[in-house]
């Protein structure tokens, strides 16, 4: 599938859609501080599926909200969490 289609969502039938990656990386960061419904979740998971930017970009923030609860439980990030932050967004 093309990142072009994605972006714009992709109906297959008249049943099932596929949400463009606005709204899948809208959903990733509402489910930071909500829980998503039962829908939104599925419509999440299909997107995940086929797209390799909206999984990477979770991956992103995964490992960003993992250091700032870190940093917020300490007085800051010692350079060596700095640097391993900074080497697993280049990998992720």
């Amino acid at each position: 599938m093309y990142r072009k289609e994605l972006a714009q969502g992709v109906k297959f039938g008249d049943h099932m859609k596929i949400i463009p990656c606005t709204q899948a990386t809208f959903l990733m960061s509402k489910r930071e501080d909500h829980a998503l419904t039962f829908g939104e979740t599925i419509h999440l998971y299909i997107h995940l599926l086929v797209c390799e930017f909206c999984r990477r970009f979770l991956k992103q923030t995964n490992i960003i909200t993992k250091a700032l609860k870190r940093a917020t439980s300490n007085d800051s990030l010692s350079s060596e969490e700095k640097q391993r932050m900074t080497d697993a967004l280049k990998l992720a």
